[in-house]
């Protein structure tokens, strides 16, 4: 079931914003005293006195109840240490870059909370990230302004589009003369693991938005989309997006990422009819 959301603040300042986030996104103010909803968006204090903006499970006697909010920190992501700075590192691989070579356009048409994003772009990648739900957006846009400030050379080389749907922003690519990425990421929500423990805020968004059913629909215009590669993260043991198999697949702990690469590009022709305006 899809959970309650109300907007909540920390301090008395944060109030006019909040009251204008929940008026923008049509949620409902928290109550002061008790609440509700199963969980808050709200504006939090920041040690250094800026704010974030953080998702807190407030639904009685819910598992993920208290402790720390769900908020999204890119630039506590590991690049600076030689593992963070290897290109062996497997979304580096499969997207394709290479020591003395270009760095590659990358079109993540799935963000969610930015992490391989934030990786490829620590890498020199531009990317340009899509993601549908205004929340989850919310969440890496407000993540995006604070990492500016802390590594403005990576954050600028991220584009975060308004909020819409990945076969969507597919479909305008493949419609109109802009000009089209090298490699289309997709990360569509995994199933729930059923025998490892999930991270908070990886069982926070599945709650809020649910799993990609859709997720089949996205492989046949990013094939149609991308200049050099598809790249598809799937859990280690799922099968691929349905249409034609993977050229190649790039393994880690836990997850793979599928290739589509070379004739496979453009062998799949789209409904455009599907994309709307």
């Amino acid at each position: 079931m899809t959970p309650s959301i109300a907007i909540a603040f920390d301090r008395p300042t944060d109030r006019e914003a909040a009251h204008a986030l929940a008026d923008r996104l049509s949620l409902p103010m928290a109550e002061e005293t008790q609440t509700p909803h199963d969980l808050h968006l709200a504006i939090a204090a920041c040690d250094d006195g800026d704010t974030r903006i953080e998702i807190r499970v407030m639904a009685a006697d819910h598992p993920l109840r208290g402790g720390h909010g769900v908020a999204v920190n890119l630039t506590q992501l590991d690049t600076t240490s030689p593992a963070g700075r290897s290109l062996r590192t497997p979304v580096l691989k499969a997207v394709g870059v290479r020591s003395g070579t270009p760095r590659p356009h990358v079109l993540d048409v799935t963000a969610g909370l930015g992490e391989d994003a934030w990786l490829l772009a620590a890498a020199g990648c531009q990317v340009t990230a899509v993601e549908r739900h205004p929340l989850i957006h919310l969440l890496l846009q407000d993540a995006l302004r604070r990492a500016m400030v802390i590594a403005p050379e990576i954050a600028r080389r991220i584009t975060l589009l308004a909020p819409q749907d990945a076969v969507a922003a597919l479909g305008n690519l493949i419609k109109t003369d802009t000009p089209r990425p090298n490699v289309v990421l997709i990360d569509p929500m995994f199933p729930g693991r059923r025998k490892t423990a999930e991270r908070k805020p990886m069982a926070v968004l599945r709650w809020l938005v649910g799993n990609d059913s859709d997720a089949d629909d996205i492989l046949a215009p990013a094939l149609a989309t991308a200049q050099r590669r598809v790249v598809v993260k799937r859990p280690r043991a799922a099968p691929p997006l349905a249409g034609p198999p993977p050229t190649v697949r790039h393994t880690g702990r836990g997850f793979r990422f599928d290739v589509y690469a070379g004739s496979v590009l453009r062998s799949v022709t789209p409904n455009l009819s599907t994309f709307g305006d």
